[in-house]
């Protein structure tokens, strides 16, 4: 999928000495979407990841996705 196929739902700066910490909620994070991703019925390999860059992490779902949450009902505030 090209960049602009993801929506970013999670976005964390590379902080000395916090490395840990922002992995650790970065894959947290990855983790709950991917569950999402399962419970209504997407590939979660498809439709949730985490990039990294030199300076951020950060969790992304398919527009595919995003679009299941707003337009089909499916209440954000759940998640």
């Amino acid at each position: 999928m090209e960049r602009s196929d993801w929506r970013w739902v999670g976005r964390w700066v590379k902080t000395a000495g916090k490395e840990e910490e922002h992995r650790k909620a970065a894959e947290t994070t990855r983790d709950h979407w991917r569950e999402v991703a399962l419970d209504v019925g997407l590939d979660p390999d498809k439709n949730v990841t985490l990039a990294e860059s030199e300076k951020m992490l950060a969790v992304a779902i398919t527009e595919q996705m995003d679009t299941l949450f707003r337009e089909e009902g499916t209440s954000w505030q759940y998640y």
